[in-house]
């Protein structure tokens, strides 16, 4: 029985390597395939002993298919304009022979599946980690987004048009997939890192409360708020991320005099964040994305307290049922919402609640055997 399994992406693994977010059996989840070949489109180099942990046991293959400014200059992104593009995957795919196609997301990447669908007849599992019509028309994105997803937008719907099963990391994704043509698209959440989640069992605090905060620091995505609010009370902020709004934040926390009390770190192993994340006393995020981010699937399969802006959009239904304390996205909101998590008695109840929503809806076992599954029925193993 052909156990071969092309995986496409856009990501730069050599950067995701650098970030240490690499997650065991990632791209091969079950350990389903013995022979994982993994397409990006660009022209990246990664080291492929770093990335063998995303496939376990299975042998592994990189490719590469450069897309660029050359591509765009000459397509625009258009469907029908990239296919002497995407025809280069086709013929891979042709001599590789695999079992499916998994694409995770639906951009240049899905649109090589779905042509590589239509010619061979592979079945393709399409995972959509963002809502990209949320994306565009949010006036946080930075320029280079916006361009991208508006360029995005024909390849989108030309992917989910075609896909055997489509999957969305997180509820408020579904009524995009389904507008852009997908047929029954249903909730899989991500596999967070199995065996390196450490459960809060203690939620007393000693001294200064320790707030920590995951996630890119961009325009849409930015703590400054966090960090406004923390003058007011007798705790610490840690910021694991980096992104364009490092120096701004790094000059507010000197403005405000709490150098001392906010400490950056660019970059830090998936491994070790989740190992130490229950060391914290509350997890503080923020998003302009109608989204789920990965970092709180973590906070909460930790039992963590978790504070969280309220957005305008699409409503996020994990965020419902005390997941997390939504406040107002201003210092006032995240003023009131730290206020509110000084007593252990809520960080308890916050953090328990939250752990036993991991445990129902995205426990990593769990998530792992549902992809696993989805691999064995679209292959027939």
């Amino acid at each position: 029985m052909n156990s071969t399994l092309l995986v496409i992406i856009t990501d730069r693994l050599s950067h995701i390597i650098g970030k240490g977010e690499l997650i065991d059996r990632y791209y091969n989840p079950g350990g389903v395939f013995s022979d994982v070949h993994i397409l990006m489109t660009n022209d990246d180099r990664p080291d492929i002993q770093a990335l063998q942990r995303t496939v376990g046991d299975a042998k592994l293959t990189l490719h590469t298919l450069p897309s660029g400014m050359g591509l765009l200059a000459k397509t625009l992104w258009r469907p029908f304009l990239l296919r002497s593009w995407a025809d280069q995957a086709v013929e891979l795919a042709r001599e590789i022979n695999p079992a499916m196609i998994r694409c995770y997301g639906n951009f240049l990447n899905g649109y090589v599946g779905a042509r590589i669908k239509e010619e061979l007849g592979i079945p393709l599992f399409v995972s959509l980690h963002t809502q990209p019509d949320q994306t565009r028309a949010n006036p946080e994105v930075d320029f280079k987004t916006k361009v991208f997803y508006a360029l995005s937008k024909g390849v989108e719907k030309y992917t989910l048009t075609r896909a055997d099963k489509v999957s969305c990391v997180y509820g408020s994704i579904l009524d995009y997939a389904r507008d852009k043509g997908a047929t029954n698209p249903f909730v899989a959440y991500n596999v967070i890192n199995p065996g390196k989640i450490v459960r809060k069992e203690e939620y007393s605090s000693s001294g200064p409360m320790k707030i920590l905060y995951v996630g890119r620091v961009i325009p849409a995505k930015n703590p400054e708020n966090i960090i406004r609010a923390l003058k007011y009370f007798d705790a610490e902020l840690t910021i694991v991320g980096s992104g364009s709004k490092e120096q701004e934040l790094a000059e507010l926390a000197n403005e405000l005099k709490l150098n001392a009390r906010i400490h950056f770190i660019p970059a830090m192993p998936n491994d070790e964040l989740c190992r130490t994340m229950h060391e914290y006393d509350l997890f503080a995020g923020h998003s302009q994305y109608s989204e789920f981010p990965k970092t709180v699937l973590e906070a909460s399969l930790c039992g963590l307290p978790i504070l969280f802006n309220s957005r305008r959009g699409t409503p996020v239904p994990e965020f419902e049922n005390n997941t997390a304390k939504m406040v107002e996205d201003s210092p006032a909101g995240y003023r009131s919402g730290i206020e509110f998590f000084s007593s252990e008695a809520r960080r308890k109840e916050f953090g328990i609640n939250a752990a036993r929503q991991a445990d129902a809806h995205w426990e990593p076992a769990q998530a792992e055997k549902i992809f696993a599954d989805i691999h064995r029925e679209l292959t027939g193993k």
